[in-house]
């Protein structure tokens, strides 16, 4: 890998050479293992899906992805939140839909990154209340949904947004405030 830059092995392993998926998928496996696991914590008992299974549908839709241009790793990883945020709304909202009725148990989310947000709010719920802020400050969504659902930290995301980790925080405190008004509605 050292050789090629990932760039370039992405950008050939979308375009359909099975080799250079192989190794792309080999290098970023790690990091996207650890992107996976901030979002499924062990502690979850309601979450069903797995890290490696996660990870394994994440690549795969990269791969399927028609009109996908990867610029570079950032991209890629950006792409990845993104991608498993609605890999675990869809399970969300399958597993909700096989259960209709009351006394359904919510899938819960990890909520120290929310701070006093309940545990018991479901995915769904922290997705309409995303897509309501995308609709009027994509850049502070777009915040949310690298912490949240990719597990970045504040230097991370500024350096992939290309803005300071002052804005990051002051981005994540609106976003914070927005959401948690959102789901307390």
């Amino acid at each position: 890998m050292a050789e090629e830059p990932l760039t370039v092995t992405l950008r050939a392993a979308h375009a359909g050479d099975r080799s250079a998926a192989d190794r792309a998928y080999a290098a970023l496996y790690p990091t996207l293992l650890r992107i996976a696991r901030a979002r499924l914590r062990v502690h979850q008992p309601n979450t069903l899906l797995d890290t490696q299974g996660l990870v394994h549908e994440t690549f795969m839709r990269f791969v399927r992805a028609d009109k996908l241009a990867i610029e570079d790793r950032r991209h890629f990883f950006t792409y990845a939140a993104k991608t498993m945020r609605n890999i675990v709304i869809d399970f969300a909202r399958k597993r909700q839909a096989e259960r209709r009725g009351g006394g359904a148990d919510h899938v819960t989310l990890d909520s120290r990154v929310f701070g006093d947000m309940d545990q018991d709010r479901s995915l769904i719920d922290i997705d309409a209340a995303l897509r309501e802020l995308e609709a009027r400050e994509p850049a502070l969504a777009h915040v949310v949904e690298m912490r949240y659902f990719g597990g970045y930290t504040d230097q991370e995301i500024a350096q992939a947004m290309d803005i300071s980790d002052r804005t990051v925080r002051r981005h994540w405190d609106k976003a914070r405030a927005f959401m948690l008004a959102q789901l307390q509605a």
